[in-house]
């Protein structure tokens, strides 16, 4: 499964980047809310991975597919500490980025960056790999 992280890391840049700009620029937060990378790491990205590794001939898909997920979110979480604390230095407003404003450099820096990641990444772990688990279950048995 070499190169299978490659296009959707490149893809989840895309979006942070896309993401920040919306929110710098202006746009609707109905408009910047719904260009997020969660929606990527959680799901649409899992599934990838799950149809993927499903048409492979893979000896362990589900460990491939747990370790892709697990690297993928680590990955994308640890680009979007960039934004977070870029949000830290020029006290950006934007709703997601609230708790940042206390004059606390550990709890602005650190804490909540380093929380929101972990809580995203078990979460992305517990969805993505138990819906990637079905789809692969599903599509292997087919063939």
């Amino acid at each position: 499964m070499k190169g299978l992280l490659k296009g959707p890391l490149i893809l989840g840049a895309l979006v942070i980047v896309a993401r920040v700009l919306s929110e710098r620029l202006g746009a609707p937060h109905m408009l910047s809310a719904s260009i997020s990378a969660v929606w990527l790491h959680t799901l649409l990205v899992p599934i990838y991975f799950a149809v993927r590794i499903a048409k492979s001939t893979d000896a362990r898909p589900y460990l491939t597919q747990f370790k892709s997920v697990l690297l993928y979110v680590v990955a994308m979480r640890a680009m979007l500490l960039v934004p977070y604390w870029m949000a830290k230095v020029y006290g950006w407003d934007e709703p997601r980025f609230a708790g940042l404003s206390t004059p606390s450099s550990l709890i602005g820096y650190v804490a909540i960056p380093v929380l929101t990641g972990v809580f995203w990444i078990v979460a992305s772990m517990g969805v993505g790999t138990g819906v990637g688990a079905a789809i692969i279950a599903i599509l292997r048995r087919k063939s």
